[in-house]
């Protein structure tokens, strides 16, 4: 995790989901790019709980629908795989809303609102597919944030 989009503010929870959604991407054999339905999935793994209050629906529902979307790419042996412009639309607007909340660092919650501030093809499906309200979701999500 190098470059601009992972300065310093994020915390280590944080850059754990990136590292994650890495491995989800490769798990999937997505091993050209992390898209934001491999952050969702990051996230499901380091903080299922979380999510779960979150989205309203069970961690593993949303991870099945997901992976029935899982068609393999091409095989990529990098080390690391490029974001796509999706999933750095997610990152930006993390970044936004704890900038807006005042909040010196990305954190997790940050993470899973900025995801769910995207729109993508797989994401989008796998969401509506396990019965996720995308927009009480993110009010559960913001309310968590401003709470602390």
């Amino acid at each position: 995790m190098t470059g601009s989009k992972f300065s310093g503010n994020y915390t280590d929870g944080a850059r754990r989901v990136v590292v994650l959604a890495q491995e989800e991407s490769r798990a999937m054999m997505h091993d050209s790019y992390i898209g934001p339905e491999h952050l969702l999935l990051g996230l499901l793994h380091a903080y299922p709980n979380m999510v779960q209050t979150a989205l309203g629906v069970w961690p593993d529902e949303v991870r099945d629908v997901i992976m029935s979307f899982a068609a393999p790419g091409p095989l990529d042996t990098s080390e690391e795989l490029p974001f796509t412009r999706k999933s750095l639309e997610a990152l930006k607007a993390a970044q936004r809303t704890a900038r807006e909340l005042h909040s010196d660092h990305v954190g997790i919650k940050h993470l899973l609102f900025g995801v769910l501030s995207v729109h993508s093809d797989r994401l989008d499906r796998a969401l509506v597919a396990a019965g996720v309200d995308r927009d009480s979701a993110q009010t559960r999500v913001m309310a968590a944030l401003t709470q602390g």
